[in-house]
């Protein structure tokens, strides 16, 4: 692993790899979180985020099933749930919850390294997988995007800088993150974010996550051809910011 991942997400990559698979049946159909965006017309694309702290600082005991119907009747089109617990403070148990109430896309948001994860997170009724490039090999990440699309779910390939985007580009991942968030500072920068959306090509889907505090932040994002949004923070400070973010 890079020196860069060294510290807390060498840390979290560890747990992940000792997370226990979930084996349940799956009652929930598969909301293809592509096509939600693709039929967004004149409003935006939000995926509102669940979780309930980060290691940015955020700290908030929000009721997790009046969040989700929240947000879905103010016009979300997609729900991300952290499952990770040791520094967000998620679970499964929070995903399992959301996919019984929504109707919508719900994204399993993890630290993803394994095969078990991905069924787990199909079982518990998740849409779609989080793959992120900075903490997978080449070959670990073709896998894991293979082995999820066999089951039906939709991948996010989360790219945090140009180097990761060469990467991403080489295959055919048709939805590409650009995380605000540098994994090894948690710096946040949306102007980076831009340079990269510049450089993915039209026909994939493009979705611009962290740092969106408000309207401004999407209109200028939007410039540089972000498709959908991913927020959280924002959203869990205060969820009527929905509103106005549509």
């Amino acid at each position: 692993m890079p020196r860069y991942l060294e510290g807390w997400l060498a840390d979290v990559v560890k747990i992940s790899l000792n997370r226990e698979r979930i084996n349940k049946i799956r009652e929930r159909p598969i909301y293809l979180l592509s096509k939600f965006i693709k039929s967004v017309t004149n409003k935006n694309a939000i995926i509102a985020e669940f979780k309930r702290k980060s290691p940015s600082g955020l700290n908030e005991n929000r009721n997790l099933e009046e969040y989700v119907k929240f947000m879905e009747e103010s016009g979300a089109i997609g729900i991300s749930v952290l499952t990770e617990e040791k520094y967000f403070g998620g679970s499964y148990s929070d995903l399992e919850k959301a996919a019984k109430i929504v109707k919508i896309p719900i994204l399993m948001k993890d630290f993803i390294v394994t095969e078990k994860q991905i069924d787990t997170a199909f079982n518990l009724g998740a849409d779609a997988i989080l793959l992120i490039v900075k903490i997978l090999t080449e070959r670990e990440l073709i896998n894991l995007y293979e082995y999820a699309r066999n089951l039906g779910l939709e991948a996010i390939v989360e790219v945090t800088d140009e180097n990761d985007l060469k990467i991403a580009l080489r295959y055919d991942f048709n939805i590409i993150g650009v995380n605000a968030r540098n994994l090894s500072s948690l710096e946040v920068n949306i102007r980076n974010v831009g340079k990269i959306l510049e450089m993915i090509p039209k026909d994939r889907i493009k979705i611009a996550e962290s740092g969106i505090k408000n309207k401004e932040d999407i209109v200028e994002l939007k410039k540089y051809g972000a498709d959908a949004f991913l927020i959280g923070t924002t959203l869990m400070k205060d969820p009527n910011k929905i509103k106005e973010l549509i």
